[in-house]
């Protein structure tokens, strides 16, 4: 026998906490989501800490989850690492002693991406174990990691080692990301602040993304936010080319002018009433740009920053004196580069994830209001 942890929650949210789990690694992928009457039962890791998940759930959905524990029996066949262990226990019997198969693995639809590490001996029967690979994880296409370009926009080098095509899509909260594996990253941990931002209501706003990227928010401001325009700052080209792409795709590249290129050269002034600053660890190089592209009338930022937990602070304290930090660091260049007086507060402190033992990424909402 064996312990099952199950998450209870009405069937209409179960996707959407399932994708929250999964970017949290706590949504155990072995066992399926079981639908009864009004009620879907998510599988958990056993080791997950409940308290803290009910808590983290509460937080960032509104509402209460019950946790059930169940015994079931028969192992789990279809978990990573029972995947993995077959892919080891097919590779030994069929060619023989491989020592970097890969420890770990993302999916991209028929694409799998394995680590850096992985795969790198040169061997007579390496398609021979590219086909093991594909036939264990139902793929066409696998990738490699390497090690992340040194260059201005820390590019990723992503080896195609079988397959030709290195794009690829995902799907958040019914909105389709696609990206060219090679030359762009997909951040998975930040699902929760996409589903915060696409709560709010700005179908009278203009909105102002200063780190674009290939879409991470400036499609939840369009898609499910409704924003009247989004301006796309982003620099690199890579990310630019995927971010014209996702905007077709969805059917929204008519409220959106993307900017190519350094935000603190070609980002617009005194037209947002919202403005992303979605940097970590910090984004502070582009306080003063945020605040110029704020409309005269004032308006939100959102900034994006990692909190590191002292010893001898607790969260909440960690995040309030971080808070005031930025909070004083704003007030001073709404101060020098906005005409007349202003009021500046922070409305809202939202943690995205864990980023790093005792660090955080959070978000900070700024009010700047005119008085």
């Amino acid at each position: 026998m064996t312990v099952q942890k199950l998450l209870e929650v009405d069937k209409h949210e179960a996707q959407r906490l399932r994708k929250y789990l999964e970017t949290h690694n706590v949504y155990d992928s072995s066992q399926k989501i079981l639908i009864k009457n009004s009620s879907a039962r998510i599988p958990i890791k056993s080791e997950s800490d409940e308290d803290q998940l009910k808590e983290d759930i509460s937080k960032n959905f509104g509402y209460s989850v019950q946790i059930l524990v169940e015994e079931t029996r028969g192992e789990k066949l279809n978990s990573p690492k029972n995947k993995l262990d077959l892919l080891k226990k097919r590779v030994s019997e069929q060619c023989g002693d491989v020592k970097d198969l890969p420890e770990s693995y993302e999916i991209y639809g028929d694409l799998i991406l394995i680590p850096s590490n992985s795969l790198l001996a040169e061997s007579e029967q390496k398609e021979e174990v590219y086909d093991i690979i594909c036939d264990i994880f139902r793929v066409n296409r696998i990738a490699r990691k390497n090690a992340v370009v040194n260059d201005k926009f820390r590019s990723p080098r992503t080896d195609l080692l079988r397959g030709a095509e290195p794009w690829v899509h995902i799907v958040e909260n019914r909105i389709r990301y696609n990206f060219d594996v090679t030359k762009s990253m997909f951040c998975r941990g930040n699902i929760t602040e996409k589903m915060r931002v696409a709560k709010f209501d700005c179908s009278t706003e203009v909105v102002v993304d200063l780190f674009a990227g290939i879409g991470y928010f400036v499609l939840p401001y369009l898609v499910h936010a409704n924003a009247r325009h989004v301006y796309a700052c982003e620099w690199n080209p890579n990310s630019v080319e995927a971010l014209k792409v996702n905007l077709e795709d969805a059917g929204v590249a008519d409220r959106c002018t993307v900017l190519l290129g350094d935000n603190r050269e070609v980002a617009p002034s005194n037209v947002a009433d919202r403005v992303n600053l979605g940097l970590i660890p910090s984004s502070e190089i582009s306080w003063k740009t945020g605040v110029c592209a704020l409309k005269p009338s004032g308006g939100v930022l959102h900034i994006h920053s990692n909190v590191e937990v002292k010893s001898n602070q607790t969260k909440q304290e960690s995040f309030a004196t971080t808070g005031q930090h930025i909070l004083h660091c704003i007030q001073t260049l709404v101060k020098e580069h906005k005409e007349g007086d202003y009021s500046c507060e922070i409305i809202h402190t939202e943690c995205v994830k864990s980023y790093a033992p005792r660090i955080y990424h959070v978000v900070f909402d700024l009010k700047i209001s005119q008085k």
